[in-house]
């Protein structure tokens, strides 16, 4: 079951929540705290082989793979990066997150599985 990070640091520009469990990371954006929601972006097998799909109201969706970094002169891995990468499997995430994001909020809950179920792997880096 997704669970909420709840002492996420806040920024001046909008307000965000963050859902996580062993395999997902939910992030949800909004224009402010009890705002609409201006996007969301979900990493997904985060420790095996990490993914993101995001979804930005002004700039449609993005699908990512996660580059955790290289390791730097001092040993430590760099930054992670997000890279463009092909297709995304809305099927099994899908289903999967159905399954433990009974948890979060419901309007919250609808809007991304939404998001998610709708998805064509042509809609990417378009807004809808």
């Amino acid at each position: 079951m997704l669970k909420e990070y709840s002492p996420l640091r806040q920024h001046d520009d909008g307000f965000r929540r963050l859902f996580y469990d062993d395999f997902f990371d939910l992030y949800i954006w909004y224009e402010r705290n009890g705002g609409p929601i201006l996007g969301f972006q979900l990493v997904y097998d985060k420790v095996e082989d990490p993914y993101s799909l995001t979804w930005l109201a002004k700039e449609g969706y993005l699908h990512n793979k996660i580059d955790d970094g290289e390791p730097g002169d001092m040993g430590a891995k760099m930054s992670p990066i997000l890279m463009p990468d092909g297709l995304f499997d809305s099927v099994s995430v899908e289903a999967r997150l159905q399954r433990v994001i009974t948890t979060v909020e419901q309007p919250i809950r609808d809007f991304v599985l939404e998001k998610i179920h709708v998805f064509d792997n042509n809609m990417l880096g378009r807004v809808l």
